[in-house]
């Protein structure tokens, strides 16, 4: 009996190794579907194409056929390149927002006590470079609150609301300049009872000049394609119009998926015949860029904090000329043995 509990204990830790190594190979999938998921770019950079082929059983004969991920053959004399940019970029400024909440037995003292808890976090804040036009106090509601309080009668008893004080919400915003700031920004915050980190924005100050480079970046490849076609004796001409343009970008928020970093098993329960008891789990989260598959251009690939991706997709199609039909020359034998050329259309 010694050795089969042995021999079990040995099995099951051996499957716990294996389940350790496949879970790893699962948590990888499930954190890159998650973030597949959340990623509404996919659907963006391929609407093109989709509509494209979804054409083709609209109006038959065009776009039939798609030779690459980015060319389309559309009619005899059309062809349509397609090219994907992205470029990353690191963010300019930020915006951390804390929400706060005060509870007051009146409206008066209710206001005191937000407005002590805020004012001294803010001056706490100008040791790490904050000024006081970084910082901004949104005013989100004060509402009065109400308890039940229990009327006793001879037979029964009846319970009514009464006023018991006043609660109020406030938000702050606080801009900086450097990300790495926001560690001490959030352990400042918790000194002064303020835990509620609502989000972190990001902001970038010239984003036009990024989509003008992402732009002329766009049009240099679709040149570069064209001319490449000259291998296969097949000339693009002048004759081109852009079919569809479209930029976007992807902020880091949008970009944190979070799957389930564990593995659910239990030696002691099997070796004690106890009962299984569940505990709370945490999800791992982290930040996952948009991947780089579909592009065929990306500017600044390599990162090491999370970045505004801004992603530019262009389609030109190109009318080629058709070549003259070639006339066919048809002779004639007349009966007296002489052969007469037609002229036929």
């Amino acid at each position: 009996m010694r050795n089969f509990i042995t021999s079990s204990i040995a099995v099951i830790l051996i499957l716990s190794v294996n389940n350790t190594f496949s879970q790893h190979n699962m948590n990888q999938k499930q954190f890159k579907m998650q973030s597949f998921n959340s990623a509404r770019y996919q659907n963006n950079i391929n609407n093109m194409d989709n509509l494209l082929i979804q054409s083709a059983t609209d109006k038959p004969g065009s776009y039939v056929q798609q030779a690459t991920g980015s060319s389309y053959y559309a009619k005899d004399n059309e062809v349509i390149l397609h090219v994907n940019a992205m470029m990353n970029v690191r963010a300019d400024r930020f915006l951390a927002v804390f929400n706060l909440t005060q509870i007051g037995e009146t409206a008066a003292k209710t206001n005191e006590l937000m407005n002590s808890r805020i004012d001294s976090f803010t001056n706490a804040a100008k040791k790490y470079g904050i000024a006081g036009k970084d910082i901004y106090t949104d005013m989100i509601y004060m509402v009065p609150t109400f308890e039940y309080e229990v009327q006793k009668k001879l037979f029964s008893k009846t319970y009514n609301e009464v006023p018991t004080g006043f609660e109020m919400q406030k938000n702050i915003h606080i801009s900086f300049k450097d990300i790495n700031t926001i560690d001490d920004i959030v352990a400042l915050a918790a000194r002064y009872e303020i835990y509620d980190l609502v989000k972190v924005d990001f902001f970038i100050e010239n984003t036009e000049a990024i989509y003008d480079s992402l732009r002329n970046k766009s049009i240099a490849c679709i040149n570069k394609k064209a001319n490449s076609f000259k291998k296969l004796n097949l000339v693009l001409s002048d004759k081109f119009e852009i079919v569809r343009e479209s930029s976007r970008a992807v902020y880091p928020e949008s970009q944190y998926p979070d799957y389930d970093a564990f593995v659910s098993q239990s030696i002691e329960a099997v070796t004690k015949k106890s009962g299984v008891t569940s505990i709370r789990k945490p999800k791992t989260v982290a930040y996952d860029q948009v991947p780089y598959n579909d592009f065929d251009i990306i500017i600044n690939p390599y990162i090491l904090e999370p970045v505004i991706q801004f992603i530019y997709s262009l389609q030109v199609k190109y009318t080629l000329d058709k070549p003259e039909p070639k006339k066919n020359n048809y002779l004639i034998l007349t009966p007296s043995g002489e052969l007469k050329k037609l002229d036929i259309q």
